[in-house]
C-alpha cells in the first residue's frame, strides 16, 4: 500500500513538473510557471559563494544635490544575486565572483562543471536541448554543452580588443549584460556599455554562432545602452537600458521601432498580450512607480504609484503597492484608466480654450468651459472611486524583493525570508528563513531555488 501511494504521489507531481530554462522562466521574463510545489518545503542544500556578487554598477548616488533628493533608486540593478535556470536534474547560474557559468546537480547541489570566461557572467545561462548560452563582461557570448560545459562556439560582435577597469574587474567596452534570449533557433543578445560608444544588437544562429543567414544580424547603434535581460514576443524584441527608456526592435531584422515613453529601469515583464511592465522610470522619484504600456504602440496605459514589483498571469496582476500585496484585474483597471484619460485629455483642451476665452473676454464661453471642466472632474473622481473594485484581494505585507507565481502559489522574497501566499485568496501558506535579500526565485521539477545578495543559492523541496 505504501509503495502504491508513493507511486501515485510521484505520478501526480510529475504531471505538474516544469523546467525553468531561462532567466525569469521564459522570454517574457514573466516569473510565472505551472510548476506545483508541494508545501511545506524543507531546505535540501545550499550553495555559498566565497564572496557576495560583484555587481556591474555600485548603485545610485546617495543624494542629488541639484534636486535636493535623497534615497535615489538604482536603475541598473540586474545582477544583485546569482539568478538560476533549472532543467531536469541540473541547475545553472552565472557568477560575477569567479567569472564563470556553473552547473550543479539539482538533487544535492554538487558541482558538475564550470566554464570560465575572462570576466563576470551576470545573468544565468539559457538552456535549450543539450546546449547552454550565456554572455560575459569580456564581450563574448558562449555556447557550451549542458552535459560537460565543453565549448561549442563563442561570438564577439566587436573586433576591438580594448579592456577597461570596472568595479575591480577588467571588462570589454562591449560587455554582454543582456543575457541570451533563444527563440526559433536564433540566439539574441546585446553588447553595450556607454551611449557615446557603439552598441550591438545581435541575432546569431544558436547552433553555430553564424551571422550570415536570413534573420541573423549584427546591428550597430550609438546613443543607447543595452543593460538587463532582453524580452521577446513573436514579432518584437524589448531591450531595457536602465537610466533610459526600454527600446523596441523588430525581431526579424533588428530595426528599431522606438522607445517606451515614461518607462525605465531593468525590471521588465512582457505579458502574453504584449503589454510591457517596467520600473523605475526615474531614480529621483520619491516612490517607485510601475507602468504598464502597450508594447506595440509604446504608449503608457496605467501607472501604479508606490508600487515596486508586479507579475501578470492572464487577467490578474500581482503587485506590491504602498505597504500591501495586491491582486488586480488589469483589464478592468486599464479600461477605467482609458476612460479617465479621455476625460483628462478633453479637459486639457478645455483649459487651453479657457485661456483663449479669457484673452477675448468672452465670459459666456468661459462659463460654459468652466462647467464642462467641473462635470468632467466629477466623472473622473467617480471612475477613480471604482478602481478598488478591481482588486481580488489585498493584504498588508513588507516590501518584496523577489516575486514568482508557481501555479496557485505566490512566492515573495524579502529581507532574510521567503513567504508563500495562495494566489486566489491571499492566505499565507508557508515561510522560510534565508540569509540576505531574496532577489531570485525559481521553481522547477519539485524544487524551489532562492538566490540572495550574499551569493547563496538555496534549494527547498
Amino acid at each position: 500500500m505504501r509503495t502504491t501511494l508513493l507511486l501515485l504521489i510521484a505520478f501526480q507531481w510529475t504531471g505538474l513538473a516544469e523546467d525553468w530554462p531561462t532567466y525569469q522562466h521564459d522570454n517574457r521574463r514573466s516569473a510565472v510557471t505551472k510548476e506545483a510545489l508541494a508545501l511545506s518545503l524543507k531546505e535540501s542544500w545550499r550553495y555559498e559563494s566565497p564572496s557576495p556578487p560583484q555587481t556591474a554598477w555600485t548603485g545610485p548616488a546617495k543624494w542629488d544635490a541639484y534636486s535636493g533628493n535623497d534615497g535615489l533608486q538604482s536603475m541598473r540593478n540586474f545582477d544583485p544575486a546569482f539568478y538560476v535556470t533549472a532543467v531536469a536534474d541540473s541547475v545553472y547560474f552565472g557568477s560575477s565572483v569567479d567569472n564563470s557559468a556553473h552547473c550543479l546537480d539539482a538533487t544535492n547541489g554538487e558541482s558538475r562543471w564550470q566554464h570560465y570566461t575572462n570576466s563576470a557572467v551576470r545573468l544565468p545561462p539559457t538552456i535549450g536541448g543539450d546546449k547552454a548560452w550565456f554572455g560575459s563582461d569580456d564581450g563574448h557570448v558562449y555556447c557550451v554543452q549542458t552535459s560537460s560545459g565543453e565549448l561549442v562556439w563563442k561570438s564577439k560582435p566587436s573586433p576591438d580588443p580594448r579592456l577597461i577597469p570596472s568595479n575591480g574587474k577588467l571588462i570589454s567596452l562591449w560587455p554582454v549584460r543582456s543575457g541570451v534570449l533563444l527563440q526559433n533557433g536564433v540566439a539574441y543578445f546585446g553588447a553595450s556599455l556607454m551611449p557615446w560608444e557603439p552598441s550591438f544588437l545581435c541575432a546569431v544562429d544558436a547552433g553555430t554562432g553564424s551571422q550570415g543567414d536570413l534573420g541573423r544580424y549584427v546591428m550597430k547603434e550609438t546613443g543607447i545602452t543595452l543593460q538587463g535581460a532582453l524580452l521577446a514576443s513573436k514579432d518584437n524584441l524589448y531591450a531595457p537600458q536602465g537610466r533610459s527608456v526600454p527600446l523596441v526592435y523588430r525581431i526579424a531584422d533588428g530595426k528599431r521601432l522606438g522607445g517606451i515613453a515614461g518607462s525605465g529601469g531593468v525590471y521588465c515583464v512582457l505579458t502574453e498580450d504584449e503589454q510591457l511592465i517596467s520600473m523605475p522610470a526615474n531614480q529621483k522619484e520619491k516612490s517607485d512607480t510601475v507602468r504598464i504600456a502597450d508594447g506595440k504602440n509604446r504608449e503608457t496605459l496605467v501607472s501604479f504609484g508606490g508600487a515596486d514589483r508586479m507579475i501578470v498571469s492572464g487577467p490578474y496582476a500581482y503587485s506590491h503597492q504602498g505597504n500591501r500585496l495586491k491582486v488586480i484585474d488589469r483589464f478592468k483597471i486599464v479600461a477605467l484608466q482609458a476612460e479617465i484619460n479621455v476625460l483628462a485629455d478633453a479637459n486639457e483642451k478645455r483649459s487651453k480654450a479657457m485661456d483663449k476665452a479669457k484673452k477675448a473676454t468672452d465670459k459666456t464661453r468661459m462659463a460654459e468651459l468652466k462647467e464642462e471642466i467641473t462635470v468632467a472632474k466629477k466623472a473622473i473622481a467617480e471612475i477613480e472611486a471604482r478602481k478598488p473594485s478591481c482588486e481580488l484581494w489585498s493584504k498588508e505585507y513588507s516590501i518584496p524583493i523577489g516575486f514568482m507565481l508557481a501555479n496557485e502559489h505566490l512566492f515573495v522574497g524579502g529581507q532574510d525570508s521567503v513567504a508563500t501566499f495562495h494566489a486566489k485568496t491571499g492566505e499565507k501558506l508557508w515561510e522560510a528563513k534565508v540569509d540576505g535579500k531574496a532577489y531570485g526565485l525559481a521553481a522547477a521539477n519539485g524544487r524551489l531555488f532562492i538566490s540572495t545578495d550574499t551569493g547563496a543559492i538555496y534549494c527547498f523541496q
